[in-house]
């Protein structure tokens, strides 16, 4: 029986005590699409967050991370269109400009503001045209104005990504809820360690994801809950392999939904946890799945690992094979790349290894099934499916998302900037 219930049309203002907004500011001069998006929680939340690791940061992101230790925080404004990255002082200062004017009229301290930014690298920060819609912006925040925030942040993504649980804790109705962007330069390894102990681990991604909760829970429990989420899900996904500067996952939680609060890793942490997990991987998923130029999606689970570090490392020298990705763009059982992955990756092997398809082997105990490469072939043909490789050395176990790489990828992204 399902622990959680999916809200229908769910956006990041189910939850109590949330508002939003979006709107079309011109930052992105040739759609007349939502570029900005504001999240407002009527009182002051905890808030926890996983960041890139990128040596070249954007300035908003260097901003978040300034002031994640603070207390409490109650607004996020992101914008797309522009990464407000490597653009010199000026990205900085647009920065405090955002921040100071939003603290203003919206009556919340600036430690309590995070800002974020997705787009192209390097370009002069339209200040003039957010501090035109940062006014109405505010005007426009609304209990139904989740989605119109959700479509602000978008890139080369076709559709937004979002998605809202309800579940129970002391007998109160706990909402979580979730919208997100990413389409490319997506390989999440994100970790919030330097918030704390001044070092950040990890590395890729271009993604912004911005949780909401009226679970009442303390600062330090949000963060483990955040982290194991991150880990479970985000970092293990594969759309292609580049590292971006921009990279966040932040979440409010405001205690609006009157449960007794959370402080150690009890029953209720743990439902908690299993509920960000499970709007995180289905959100993973939904980023996989609209990744640029993406036809095929693949799991990529490996079995039988000797531990649960060679698991993950092979894992993720499958998933980020340009090899395996072409291979799937052509939808051809090619199994020796896989096998190419197993010995480049050094894991422990035993020569009777299986790999198989959606269940259908390629490799039994070591030896090609000839028989079967006509029905692997029309599994390939899918939109989604599964590759299991047991190397039988072991019981440990990992899992990834994969995407293939086509033409269209490539032509999307050698006319991205023009």
């Amino acid at each position: 029986m399902m622990k959680f219930q999916v809200l229908a049309d769910g956006s990041v203002t189910d939850p109590k005590g949330y508002l939003a907004s979006g709107m079309h500011c011109r930052i992105k001069t040739s759609f007349r699409k939502p570029d900005v998006a504001l999240i407002r929680s009527v009182r002051p939340a905890v808030a926890a967050g996983t960041f890139t690791t990128n040596s070249v940061k954007a300035w908003p992101l260097l901003y978040d991370l300034k002031i994640m230790r603070r207390p409490h925080h109650r607004v996020i404004f992101a914008n797309s269109g522009n990464a407000n990255c490597f653009n010199g002082p000026m990205g900085k200062r647009a920065v405090s400009e955002t921040v100071r004017m939003l603290s203003s009229l919206l009556h919340v301290p600036k430690s309590e503001i995070f800002v974020a930014s997705t787009g192209i690298i390097g370009r002069r920060f339209p200040i003039e045209k957010v501090r035109k819609a940062i006014p109405k912006l505010i005007r426009d925040l609304a209990p139904d104005g989740g989605h119109l925030a959700a479509r602000g942040i978008l890139t080369t993504d076709t559709i937004p990504k979002e998605i809202a649980v309800r579940f129970e804790i002391d007998h109160q109705p706990v909402t979580l809820a979730v919208m997100a962007k990413g389409a490319g330069m997506v390989e999440p390894q994100m970790n919030g360690s330097g918030i704390w102990a001044g070092g950040l681990k990890g590395s890729h991604a271009t993604m912004l994801c911005f949780l909401t909760t009226d679970l009442h829970i303390s600062k330090p429990m949000l963060q483990r809950a955040v982290e194991y989420a991150v880990e479970k899900t985000f970092n293990r996904l594969v759309i292609d392999n580049d590292r971006s500067t921009n990279d966040m996952v932040l979440i409010l939680a405001n205690g609006e939904a009157g449960n007794k609060k959370i402080t150690v890793p009890d029953s209720r942490f743990k439902l908690f946890q299993e509920a960000l997990v499970y709007v995180l991987e289905c959100t993973a998923l939904n980023l996989a799945k609209d990744g640029e130029g993406v036809k095929h999606v693949c799991e990529v689970v490996v079995t039988g690992a000797k531990n649960r570090s060679e698991a993950e490392r092979l894992g993720r020298q499958i998933s980020t094979s340009m090899l395996f990705k072409t291979m799937l763009a052509g939808e051809d059982p090619n199994w020796g790349r896989l096998m190419g992955c197993v010995g480049a990756s050094s894991v422990s092997y035993s020569p009777a290894l299986d790999i198989s398809f959606d269940g259908i082997p390629v490799l039994r105990n070591g030896r090609e099934q000839s028989s079967n490469i006509r029905n692997v072939r029309h599994v390939l043909q899918k939109k989604e499916f599964r590759l299991v490789v047991n190397l039988k050395e072991g019981k440990s176990s990992d899992r990834f998302w994969a995407t293939d790489l086509t033409k269209f990828y490539v032509w999307i992204n050698s006319t991205y900037s023009t």
